[in-house]
């Protein structure tokens, strides 16, 4: 597992990536963030920058893509439980910065089905996650017109090396409960699927990959036009690489009727358990707990020096009052991200408002 750098050194290569005329800027955050964990938390000792940069609060923020024009770019923020306090964190630095949100576009993954579980505990329970999604998902409808602002990774659904018929009916049965989710919060279903992403594990070749697609598109269109409204638009469909792949002799051929095989699967799936337990149990595997890293130390004395100073210098009353604006608003109906912007801006740190969360929501 490597270690990234600092916000500062991210942001380098990010300047390098765009000068050299590309606009999409993949941004990776580290294990602690994307858990909602401050870098000074017990629980991050030796996993700071694990997999990614940190990110602990505006101050980082304002770093990691400093000197770059934002309306020119298409961030990815791969923020998991996190992707409405980093998404929030990148709307304030690019108001900073003179940009209105209306010109800003992007994408954050935000899917409540994936199972990070197996990298670090998050601490909600599914219903809450789903709610938060709902939440990110209404606020982007309605602050951010132009952000890709939901996402399923459908290989996480289905778990390493699964059937590929398996991984297209849970990815569309996570499509299909986000969308119930969506309509049950009031949301109209159909703007909701066009902010929608779908990613699929890619074929052993680049036909098999096609082939993936046809499937998942065939089984979405059926799908909804018989458990949600005809014509629902099709999301955004891709298909990622893993970084570990089984030798070539190992996987599994794809069905010659890969979309019959993947509606069967679906089918008994509605007619089991209920397709949201299913997705919140996709893959029985044992959890993979993340060992500490040496080469993290050091970064993570970095981070605990800068938070010492954020928290030193910012006017505690206000962070304090907004949140509790965003306990109040959590034990309520009001969309969180709201409250939670005004936290953020009062430099709140994204553990403290993923722990607001926590109290407000977590049985425990």
């Amino acid at each position: 597992m490597s270690v990234s750098g600092t916000a500062a050194e991210v942001n380098a290569g990010f300047r390098q990536r765009v000068a050299d005329g590309a606009r999409t800027v993949p941004v990776v955050f580290d294990l602690p963030t994307r858990a909602g964990l401050d870098s000074d938390a017990p629980q991050a000792h030796g996993l700071v920058g694990h997999c990614g940069v940190p990110v602990d609060s505006i101050d980082d923020m304002r770093v990691l893509f400093g000197g770059l024009r934002l309306e020119r770019i298409f961030p990815t923020l791969a923020a998991d439980v996190s992707a409405a306090p980093l998404l929030l964190l990148y709307q304030l630095v690019a108001e900073e910065h003179g940009t209105p949100a209306r010109r800003l576009t992007g994408a954050v993954r935000n899917d409540v089905f994936r199972r990070i579980l197996d990298r670090g505990p998050d601490g909600l329970p599914h219903r809450p996650k789903l709610r938060l999604a709902m939440n990110v998902v209404a606020y982007g409808l309605a602050e951010l017109p132009r952000w890709q602002c939901l996402s399923i990774c459908g290989h996480q659904l289905a778990g390493p090396d699964a059937d590929p018929a398996l991984e297209v009916a849970r990815t569309v049965a996570g499509g299909v409960e986000y969308l119930r989710a969506a309509a049950t919060a009031g949301l109209d279903p159909r703007a909701v699927a066009r902010r929608l992403t779908i990613c699929l594990t890619a074929g052993a070749t680049a036909r098999e990959s096609r082939t993936k697609l046809r499937a998942a598109r065939t089984v979405w269109t059926r799908t909804a036009h018989d458990h949600l409204t005809p014509g629902l638009p099709t999301p955004r469909l891709y298909v990622q690489h893993p970084r570990h792949r089984s030798p070539a002799p190992a996987l599994r051929p794809l069905p010659r009727a890969l979309d019959a095989a993947a509606l069967a699967v679906l089918d008994r799936m509605h007619r089991q358990h209920g397709t949201l337990t299913l997705l919140g149990h996709a893959v029985p595997t044992r959890r993979r707990i993340p060992r500490p890293h040496p080469a993290s130390q050091a970064l993570q004395a970095g981070q605990a020096e800068r938070l010492a100073k954020l928290r030193a210098w910012r006017i505690q009353s206000a962070v304090d009052e907004a949140l509790l604006r965003l306990h109040q608003a959590a034990r309520g109906t009001d969309n969180v991200l709201y409250p939670m912007k005004d936290a953020l801006a009062a430099r709140a740190t994204v553990g403290e408002v993923c722990t607001t969360l926590h109290r407000a929501w977590s049985p425990h």
